[in-house]
């Protein structure tokens, strides 16, 4: 019943709407605020759409409408002028964890006030891509009353919906939400925005200054200046502004360079794996930005540190048009506080072992068309090795002996490397007394097992 009655008034938004905009003839732009509050964010959004009207709310060419789900009651459709939100409709309860909650929203708020650019906010919590338990759990817009949230894949489908129903991209999404300014993220939003602006950190609990944005948003601005004016205002509330002082992110990304942006990574990987960097890679990952999830890295500043320490020129010439590409990707980066300095604008999935991939991952677009997890899995391969060859070689056999220990089919590629490179540098090459062989033997053959 509670489906049936979530679909029923999300349909009648085009039939009962009923505001002085929706009339009206197209404006600038309408802002499109998908706020999911069912969960213990619900006073946080309140007074979110508090500060869109103590902005100056709607105006002659901006027009704020807002969906609240709240923890407690129905869910409303608000109008936000300077007099506060005007409910348009109450829709009751609504699953805001369903991607076609969301395409509805937007699908039908375009129709009913119509603008020559929209700019579309998912409000709520972002995980990005964390491990939990060792399965993979990515996405945005938890409802607690559902227990849904819309995965990264979803928004890839919704995207493409919309597109088809507005005929046009959404000029700028943003995630007011942690984590959500992945390399993953971005590249599944790429078809269906203009300009992506999100956070690689987690966000405050204030999230974006709303009075600040609005007070702020001119007539006759571009995508790109309304992206930036976002991202500036966020980092400016919390330098010292109106939200105090706290280590933040949010950059903007321009999706129509996404293509190249993959591209570059990819030769950057392909000059990844025709070497053998396995210690300036470590080096690297020891000192690299990382976040909330330690397994998200920051892309920029990997590059560059790996740049910094590898004198190959294959690679020197993969890492300059990295940097190239994501110089026009990443078109204005906001921080602020002492904690996320290194942060240059994306971030980007790096596990802890070669085998933290999961099935979830490889079905992502970005992993499609990207050679990022094959390098991963080959620098895990190549740092594995070293340490063994190495450990081994000196008489060692502790290393050895733990890896077996541990060993699964998880990271039965990873051993069959070991395996290979290990009966090479050892029996080929090695100068091992025979009872060190017979003992390295017999741990190879029951790595063979597992």
């Amino acid at each position: 019943m509670k489906r049936v009655i979530s679909v029923f008034a999300i349909f009648l938004i085009t039939c009962c709407l009923c505001t002085p905009a929706s009339a009206a003839a197209a404006k600038e732009w309408t802002f499109m605020v998908f706020l999911n509050a069912d969960n213990n964010l619900d006073a946080f959004g309140v007074g979110d759409m508090q500060e869109m009207a103590a902005g100056g709310g709607s105006n002659d060419y901006l027009n704020i409408v807002c969906l609240i789900d709240r923890e407690h009651g129905p869910a409303t459709l608000n109008y936000i002028t300077k007099d506060g939100p005007q409910v348009v409709k109450e829709m009751g309860e609504l699953d805001m964890g369903d991607y076609r909650e969301y395409v509805r929203f937007v699908t039908d708020v375009a129709k009913a006030y119509p603008a020559k650019n929209y700019c579309s906010i998912i409000w709520n919590h972002g995980s990005g891509w964390k491990n939990a338990n060792g399965e993979m759990i990515k996405g945005i817009s938890y409802d607690d009353s559902s227990s849904n949230h819309i995965t990264t894949n979803q928004l890839t489908v919704a995207m493409k919906e919309i597109k088809a129903a507005i005929g046009q991209n959404i000029e700028v999404f943003t995630f007011d939400a942690c984590l959500m300014q992945m390399m993953e993220v971005a590249y599944a939003l790429k078809d269906g925005c203009d300009y992506l602006v999100a956070s690689e950190e987690v966000e405050p609990g204030e999230g974006y200054p709303y009075r600040e944005i609005i007070q702020n948003f001119k007539k006759g601005m571009t995508a790109e200046q309304v992206a930036t004016m976002i991202t500036k205002q966020y980092a400016a509330s919390y330098n010292g502004g109106s939200a105090g002082s706290s280590s933040t992110t949010q950059s903007v990304v321009k999706c129509s360079e996404l293509d190249n942006l993959t591209d570059a990574i990819n030769g950057f990987a392909k000059a990844t794996m025709a070497g053998d960097f396995a210690a300036e890679f470590k080096s690297a990952l020891n000192r690299v930005q990382k976040f909330y999830y330690r397994t998200n890295i920051d892309l920029g500043h990997f590059v560059a540190l790996t740049k910094a320490s590898i004198n190959d020129e294959g690679f020197q010439t993969a890492a300059n048009k990295f940097e190239a590409a994501y110089a026009k990707a990443v078109v204005y980066n906001g921080l602020s506080g002492y904690n996320t300095k290194n942060a240059t604008g994306l971030a980007i999935y790096f596990p802890t072992s070669s085998y933290s991939f999961s099935a979830e991952y490889k079905d992502l677009a970005f992993a499609k068309d990207c050679m990022w997890e094959a390098m991963v899995k080959d620098y895990y391969k190549k740092a594995a090795v070293k340490t063994l060859v190495a450990d081994v070689s000196r008489g060692d056999m502790s290393s050895l002996m733990d890896y077996v220990a541990t060993a699964n089919e998880k990271n039965r590629e990873v051993s069959a490397h070991v395996i290979a490179k290990l009966n090479f540098s050892v029996f080929a090459e090695g100068n091992l007394d025979d009872s060190t062989k017979t003992n390295v033997s017999n741990l190879l053959s029951e790595l063979k097992t597992r």
